[in-house]
């Protein structure tokens, strides 16, 4: 018998050392395919690897989260200065999901909105290298004893 069970809290996002709060969202995509398809004549194809491993990340915050306010300082730190290079760890604790970034920026200040509800504000990471090897898209399987 298997357990399969989602925890969103048990998602943690760490950013230079600070744990990011009030996330509803994060989400990943690398920039390429780790391999395209070259066709080539008579039907003879092959594929080729791209060793690209860029990619972006975006994360949805709560418009009342205090990591805005750290998002917001970094990129104006950034303008200024050029230092905005961030090391990125994601983890899901109740499942196997990995994610490491050590070359990292925020891309800008996201869509600045207010309305008559509580809102969220999206932040979009670029990240210039992704070591593949520390990269896992698991699920959240968690073997259950089995008595017989």
């Amino acid at each position: 018998m298997a357990l399969f069970t989602y925890i969103p809290s048990k998602v943690d996002i760490d950013i230079s050392g600070y744990l990011v709060q009030g996330h509803t969202e994060v989400s990943f995509q690398l920039d390429n395919p780790q391999f395209t398809t070259v066709r080539g004549i008579r039907g003879r194809n092959t594929r080729v690897r791209s060793k690209n491993s860029s990619g972006v990340l975006t994360i949805t915050l709560l418009q009342t989260s205090p990591t805005n306010d750290l998002f917001s300082d970094i990129v104006a730190k950034d303008l200024q200065f050029g230092t905005g290079r961030l090391l990125v760890k994601i983890k899901d604790k109740s499942g196997s999901s990995l994610f490491f970034s050590d070359e990292a920026y925020i891309a800008g200040f996201p869509a600045l909105s207010f309305s008559d509800t509580a809102g969220t504000r999206t932040w979009v990471i670029n990240c210039l290298r992704v070591p593949l090897e520390q990269l896992k898209i698991g699920g959240n399987y968690k073997p259950v004893l089995d008595l017989f």
